[in-house]
């Protein structure tokens, strides 16, 4: 993928955007330091026989048991396991590694096969499901079609099994789509199509099978003979490989955008609580009522000097002596830190390194804070240079303004990109709105898909509302230019909303993940979110907590629903523990461990200079904690109770 800000995967990756068709690879192997376990975890990959490999996996987990390499080497043991037929085996295996990073389709794809070849249906159909949603995600593969298919064929081989062969048939339809020639396919689908009472379908696909070189010839041949079907038969069917198409863009798509203005004189109330968030306020152009930061007279941070003349700048010097300003022309950000950003003739934004903490009322080294050693825009004396991973519109502007535009020209397209508002802007959330503001002054008022801009919230399922929000709040996105130079929306396509991919997780630097595999940076919130239960079993979406059209934002930075009753925001779907909340929680009630975010949303992640709640929204467990210590695997119990140890965690945790 194509890395707009200079080595930012391999830095925090919470200043990153990615474009597709770059080329960028990076490996997780780097990032071990003892050579002897590089070495060890080499020579597992390079070993290609089942036994031998299952071995060294084996002696890998002994050696290393703390390793950050565990997932992949669970892996590895999973796959070797099942070349040698040892299938329990190979399923605890992957069901570890699986723990530690889910997102994993391939693994995923094999374990539906072993899970319906030994007749656990059920999860053999929750791990093909799994599977096709990660594949659907994440950035394809050269043999993502394959796996697709062999996803699919788990599918309809668990609902053949259970005798539901109408679904049988649709799932092996979706496989012959995605691998035409793969003989094991067409058989099966022609014993579904036999029992469906479709005999020339299946005489299609059994002569099929019986003319390839597969080991169900013979078996293919046999069928067809029993059968006693005419010599002349139709063309086998290749099915639909249901991908959804992009489509045509919508009436209100092509009369595009009003600008957040335009909603005020109907939406006074929306409008002005949107205004206080810090959305609306993550790019503004300067006013001096908008500075947190110290400016006063005589302010220095690490050399570099800090005034107001008109309005704030900061001084670097070029030599001894000589002093180099920059003016302030925009603040980014309002609640916890606010940075700054200088605007060259050229159009260009350049953003100055050090940020002012609202919490430490002082002044921070900003890329030092979210950069690996020896970054070179951490050099904070060096931001004269104005360097590409300094420039706005390249790290940023994707995420701080609304529908961004490349530039036409020049090897660079985000240089010198614009931008309609800044901020994030009402349309960026429910889309261009130009026609529905016509609609409204001419008094007509229509019924219209809830998806349809402007998108209603209230109607929209889980999967709508958490992509919307997935437009900044997912670290992992991989983005595109669109036909008409479109960064962060689409006008040619059925959805406002631009297509974007996952970057494989591996891409990304450990510091992002603890050894548990759980996320350590608040920039990955929906693939935290993503994750639990709550979003993909049940109905829970960004918008069931938060909302950004609630009053004092001020004193609700995080824009949250039921702000002084918490646990409402589990309770709404939970009710069950309503009036039995102590009871559950074995706390007092009103205390901070009887409140459920406490044990089921951690503070564990970092954000800015503190501790935000994980969102992954899990049952808690401290087995991992015994294996990886509190530091890299952090249980909830302990960060209250913290002259007890992982053991006791584990041990109170299974009375519940």
């Amino acid at each position: 993928m194509a890395l707009l800000a200079a080595g930012a995967i391999r830095a925090q990756d919470s200043d990153t955007i990615l474009l597709k068709n770059s080329g960028q690879t990076y490996t997780i192997v780097s990032q071990v330091k003892d050579p002897h376990e590089q070495e060890a975890f080499l020579d597992l990959y390079r070993e290609e026989v089942p036994a031998e490999r299952l071995r060294l996996a084996e002696s890998f987990m002994k050696l290393y048991p703390q390793s950050w390499l565990l997932s992949q080497v669970y892996d590895a043991a999973a796959r070797a396991s099942i070349d040698l037929g040892q299938y329990a085996l190979a399923l605890d295996e992957a069901r570890f590694s699986l723990r530690l990073m889910p997102e994993n389709p391939t693994l995923l794809v094999l374990v539906a096969n072993v899970e319906a070849q030994t007749k656990r249906f059920a999860a053999a159909q929750s791990s093909a499901r799994e599977a096709i949603e990660y594949l659907d995600q994440f950035v394809n593969e050269a043999n993502w079609d394959e796996l697709r298919a062999s996803a699919y064929f788990a599918l309809g081989r668990t609902y053949a099994a259970t005798n539901q062969l109408p679904e049988a048939l649709q799932a092996l339809n979706r496989a012959s789509a995605w691998n035409r020639n793969d003989a094991e396919i067409f058989y099966l689908r022609a014993l579904v199509e036999l029992g469906l009472h479709q005999g020339m379908k299946a005489a299609s696909d059994l002569t099929f099978v019986a003319g390839s070189s597969s080991l169900l010839d013979t078996k293919a041949q046999d069928q067809l003979r029993r059968m006693q079907l005419p010599a002349i038969l139709p063309e086998r069917e290749i099915g639909s490989r249901g991908d959804v198409p992009e489509g045509s863009p919508s009436v209100a798509i092509r009369e595009g955008y009003a600008g957040s203005a335009a909603c005020e004189s109907c939406h006074a109330r929306e409008h002005q609580t949107w205004r206080e968030t810090g959305m609306a306020n993550m790019l503004r152009v300067y006013q001096p009522q908008s500075v947190i930061g110290n400016f006063s007279a005589g302010s220095e941070f690490q050399g570099i000097r800090m005034g107001i003349d008109r309005r704030p700048y900061f001084e670097f010097q070029s030599r001894p002596g000589q002093w180099q300003r920059f003016r302030v022309d925009y603040t980014i950000g309002s609640k916890w830190q606010q940075g700054y950003a200088t605007k060259l003739p050229d159009g260009s934004f350049h953003v100055f390194p050090i940020e002012y903490n609202s919490l430490r009322k002082a002044w921070v080294n900003y890329w030092e804070m979210i950069d690996p050693p020896g970054s070179e825009r951490a050099v904070i004396t060096d931001f004269p240079k104005l360097l590409p991973a300094t420039n706005y519109q390249e790290n940023c502007a994707i995420c701080h303004t609304s529908q961004l535009m490349a530039a036409v020209d020049g090897a660079r397209p985000m240089e010198h990109a614009t931008f309609l508002e800044a901020g994030v802007n009402c349309e960026m959330c429910h889309g261009p709105s130009a026609r529905h503001v016509k609609q409204m002054r001419a008094g007509q008022v229509v019924k219209k898909d809830a998806m349809e801009p402007p998108v209603d919230f209230r109607r929209i399922g889980n999967r709508e509302g958490v992509r919307i929000c997935a437009q900044c709040h997912r670290q992992t996105a991989v983005r595109e230019i669109g036909k008409r130079r479109e960064m962060n929306y689409s006008a040619t396509t059925a959805s406002f909303l631009p297509k974007t991919w996952s970057r494989n997780y591996d891409a990304f630097s450990r510091r992002a993940f603890y050894k548990d595999g759980r996320f350590r940076e608040t920039t990955f919130i929906v693939e935290a979110f993503s994750r639990s239960a709550c979003y993909r079993k049940g109905v829970a979406q960004c918008a069931t907590c938060h909302a950004p059209h609630l009053a004092h934002a001020s004193t609700n930075p995080t824009s949250l629903k039921y702000q002084d009753k918490p646990d409402e925001l589990c309770l709404s779907c939970h009710a069950s523990y309503r009036g039995h909340e102590t009871e559950h929680t074995r706390h007092a009630a009103g205390s901070e461990g009887s409140r459920c975010v406490s044990c089921h949303m951690p503070r564990i992640v970092n954000a800015l200079l503190f501790q935000a709640r994980s969102h992954e929204i899990e049952i808690p467990r401290a087995d991992l904690t015994e294996r990886f210590g509190q530091s890299e695997s952090p249980n909830a119990c302990l960060l209250c109770h913290v002259d007890k140890d992982a053991r006791w965690a584990e041990r109170e945790l299974q009375k519940w």
